[in-house]
């Protein structure tokens, strides 16, 4: 039996789920965050890269969700090699199973576009020399 240490830093699956899990954490935490830093606190103190990360990490999040599809699919093909009598029912089941993972990705994806969309234009507000007009 693999231990969770050796799934997530050994195998592939594993490292994408460790990718998902991390990108979302970031999605989740830092978006909010800069929204009140820049909405309700209207600070100009915040960095555009700081706005971009987001952006960054729904495209990791994004990605990682296809490439777990992927593994996901190589590991339920090579299964099928192995054993050639299994049913059809079973093998439409990993893979219905398998586009799970890749939709949450892309709605977390969307969440961290549309918080990247929002805090850029509103980093944009807060850096507008009044001479630029």
């Amino acid at each position: 039996m693999m231990s969770m240490f050796e799934f997530l830093f050994t195998t592939f699956s594993g490292f994408t789920y460790l990718m998902i899990v991390l990108s979302i954490l970031g999605v989740i935490i830092l978006g909010p965050y800069l929204s009140i830093k820049l909405y309700w606190l209207k600070k100009k103190t915040v960095k555009k890269t700081n706005v971009d990360a987001i952006l960054i990490l729904g495209i990791i999040v994004f990605i990682s969700g296809i490439l777990n599809q992927i593994a996901g699919m190589i590991q339920a093909l090579e299964a099928a090699i192995q054993a050639p009598d299994i049913s059809p029912e079973l093998v439409m089941g990993g893979i219905v199973e398998s586009f799970r993972i890749p939709i949450l990705c892309t709605f977390i994806f969307i969440i961290a576009l549309l918080f990247w969309y929002f805090n850029k234009r509103k980093w944009e507000s807060l850096h507008i020399k009044p001479d630029d007009n």
